[in-house]
């Protein structure tokens, strides 16, 4: 039986303006759709796209749109040295991180230095013991190893007595980031971080690994592996970076390389996590659904050393005993991620919806998990999250936020009462001591209702047209295909459509939580599925529906249908 009333929380549709009058790309001899123009010129309008060059390139790009390396600041030092310790035998050090951006930006610069004929060594702290960032530890690690150069990997701007202690030993430093720069600077070799140049393109921590391996295969005039590209995909995906420009490049050809790659840890990974009705070229939503956590996983709950094996591995059977351990560690951090979640639920009683500041104690638990609560909970109930363990006098956070909340900017007059933070405006991680936790809390709970006073916490679906549902036929699926790879800045086309009619309509999943029905307009049925919606209200007549065009392969065939976001009785 299905449910005529909700205990969803409710969702405004917002449906972009369309464009000016007299708009229009002709899109011949770009793209061989040409049904559909308008809904197609409103769905390029919506993305910047205004003339018929740009959709060309949008929509066939060329790896010749890659940027010169050399365009980033310090790239030129960066590679000399890197280059020039390869072929020197020099020990070179890999410093990176343990979430997806900074191990395949690891993977990328150890395979660089690798392929080139040299010595790399990469270190991976562990996220309990050594948390982010580049430690004493490691460059005494470093030292006992004979390492002369170290190459940091998705983190080091801040790093200033870490680089200096390292020289002091007669270690150079090469830096590689992403993250802000506050601050002092490290006296390093090079410091490759687009934040020192605001003209730079806004990459990922692997993404800059990416563009040092361009540099150095050049200036050794080599080239350069095929699934390099690959692994910088993976760590822009994995973090959530804007899919435009050389991001845009780097993930559309390094899908396309995975989907034909002989690396064994990759083809590995990509057979134990590819569901059934993922079949065909990887996608974004592969990636981040079903790859990342997987990769994510061992460092979520403590040790990314596997994670980085698999990434580097060139043996068969090594790879497909590791893509198991991943798996194995993403089904316990899935059971964690649950037993944290209602841990959170019954210190809020309920009462989310009405906090400024949702903040909620997990001690026991891995902080690992901490970040992905963070997250659902702020998604939850729309409003920005703190999830924290206290352990040995202090305690250890990490908090998600919504639109209006800058949480990186909100630590940073605390900073002196902190032991250490870090992030971005919406996710950051901080340490304080206990004694400090108290006033750390409220004063953030104070700035939240400051800032946010106003703000509408009721989740938005954004959506680029209204369309009849009888117009979708299966040449928009394609076009919509040929915008891909799809992700922030490049969002998937939604669209919506009024006055449908159920024909069949069911419940799926073993509580009944997802939504499946095959929908009619116009004589034109198609069929559609809601992931949890299976509590959706949908009175007894005609349907409003907002929703993605999906492609799924099951049993060798691929089924056209619609990804529910939302739906309701029609004119409700």
């Amino acid at each position: 039986m299905i449910n005529t009333s909700s205990s969803r929380n409710s969702k405004k549709w917002k449906v972009a303006a369309p464009p000016p009058d007299g708009f229009h790309i002709d899109l011949g001899g770009v793209s061989p759709v040409l049904a559909h123009t308008p809904v197609i010129n409103r769905l390029l309008y919506n993305r910047g796209i205004r003339s018929r060059s740009v959709a060309k390139t949008y929509l066939n790009p060329s790896p010749d749109g890659y940027t010169d390396p050399y365009a980033l600041p310090d790239m030129e030092p960066a590679a000399g040295r890197l280059l020039r310790a390869i072929r020197k035998r020099e020990h070179v050090g890999v410093f990176g991180d343990f979430d997806v951006d900074g191990l395949t930006g690891t993977a990328i610069i150890t395979r660089t230095v690798e392929q080139l004929g040299g010595s790399a060594l990469p270190f991976i702290p562990h996220r309990e013991e050594d948390g982010h960032g580049l430690s004493m530890l490691a460059v005494k690690a470093f030292n006992e190893a004979g390492v002369g150069l170290i190459v940091t990997v998705d983190t080091g701007s801040t790093a200033v007595e870490e680089v200096a202690a390292a020289s002091d030993l007669g270690i150079d430093t090469v830096i590689t980031d992403h993250h802000l720069l506050d601050g002092e600077l490290p006296g390093a070799v090079a410091l490759v971080n687009p934040q020192s140049d605001v003209l730079a393109a806004p990459l990922t921590g692997s993404g800059v690994a990416f563009k040092l391996a361009q540099a150095v295969f050049a200036l050794a005039d080599e080239d350069m592996p095929f699934d390099l590209v690959t692994l910088a995909a993976l760590g822009t995906i994995g973090d959530s970076a804007p899919l435009t420009g050389e991001n845009r490049l780097i993930t559309r050809f390094g899908l396309e390389e995975l989907g034909r790659t002989q690396h064994p840890g990759l083809q590995a990974l990509m057979d134990i996590a590819r569901p059934p009705s993922a079949g065909g070229r990887p996608t974004t939503e592969l990636i981040s659904f079903y790859v990342s956590p997987r990769l994510n996983a061992p460092g979520r709950l403590g040790d990314a050393e596997p994670s980085l094996r698999l990434l580097t591995t060139s043996d068969r059977e090594e790879a497909s005993i590791l893509a198991a351990r991943l798996d194995a560690a993403n089904n316990e951090r899935r059971k964690l991620s649950e037993e944290v979640w209602k841990l959170a639920q019954s210190q809020l009683n309920g009462d989310g919806a009405e906090q400024n500041l949702l903040a909620v104690r997990c001690d026991g638990y891995p902080a690992g998990v901490l970040g992905p609560l963070a997250g659902r909970l702020s998604e939850q109930y729309g409003a920005p999250a703190v999830a924290y363990t206290v352990k040995d006098g202090r305690a250890r956070a990490s908090m998600r936020s919504v639109p209006g909340f800058d949480v990186h900017a909100a630590l940073t007059p605390m900073s002196e009462n902190l032991v250490r933070f870090g992030g971005h405006a919406a996710a950051a991680g901080f340490t304080v001591e206990t004694g400090y936790l108290d006033a750390v809390l409220a004063e953030l709970d104070r700035t939240a209702a400051w800032s946010l006073m106003g703000h509408d916490p009721e989740p938005v679906i954004d959506a680029d047209a209204e369309t009849k549902l009888g117009e979708m036929g299966a040449s928009m699926w394609d076009f919509v295909s040929a915008m891909e790879p799809f992700g922030k800045g490049n969002a998937k086309p939604v669209f919506v459509s009024r006055g449908v009619r159920p024909v069949e309509v069911k419940t799926i999943g073993s509580t009944g939580k997802h939504l499946r029905m095959t929908l009619e307009d116009d004589g034109r049925r198609v069929g559609a599925i809601g992931f949890n919606l299976g509590d959706a209200r949908l009175g007894n007549g005609l349907l409003d529906i907002v929703y993605e065009l999906r492609s799924e392969t099951w049993r060798g065939r691929v089924r056209k249908e619609l990804g529910l976001l939302d739906v309701r009785p029609s004119g409700s």
